[in-house]
C-alpha cells in the first residue's frame, strides 16, 4: 500500500447529472487526459474524492476487482471494436468504466432508500 503522501489527486473533470428517474446522482470522469495514470488509481483517487475519504482510508479496491486485470483490460481496450461497460461495486457506489473513454460512479440505491416505518 502507498504511504499517505504518494497519492496525489489529479485535477478530473467530474460530472453530476441524475439517473434516468432524476433522483440518484451520476457522478462521471472522463478518462481521455487519464492515460498517465492506471484505471485503479483514478477509481480509488475519485471515489475518496466522492467520499471525503482520504484513500488510505478505503477499503482495499482489490477487495472488488481484480485490479491487476482492470488496469489490463482497460489499457488494452483499443483492442475492442464492440464498445462495452465494466461494471463492479466499490466503497457504496457502483463503479462503471464505459468503453475506457470514462469512469461512472453511481451510489448504491439503498444510500437512498427511505426507511419504512
Amino acid at each position: 500500500m502507498l504511504n499517505k503522501h504518494h497519492w496525489v489527486s489529479y485535477p478530473s473533470i467530474m460530472n453530476v447529472e441524475t439517473n434516468g428517474d432524476g433522483d440518484i446522482p451520476v457522478h462521471n470522469v472522463d478518462l481521455d487526459g487519464a492515460t498517465d495514470r492506471s484505471i485503479s488509481y483514478t477509481v480509488i483517487t475519485s471515489i475518496a474524492d466522492l467520499t471525503g475519504k482520504d484513500p488510505e482510508n478505503l477499503e482495499p479496491l482489490w477487495d472488488s476487482v481484480d485490479t491487476d486485470a482492470l488496469d489490463s483490460f482497460v489499457a488494452h481496450e483499443c483492442d475492442f471494436s464492440t464498445p462495452y461497460r465494466l461494471a463492479f461495486e466499490y466503497e457504496g457506489y457502483t463503479v462503471e468504466v464505459i468503453s475506457g473513454q470514462r469512469l461512472q460512479f453511481t451510489p448504491n440505491t439503498e444510500a437512498f432508500s427511505s426507511p419504512t416505518v
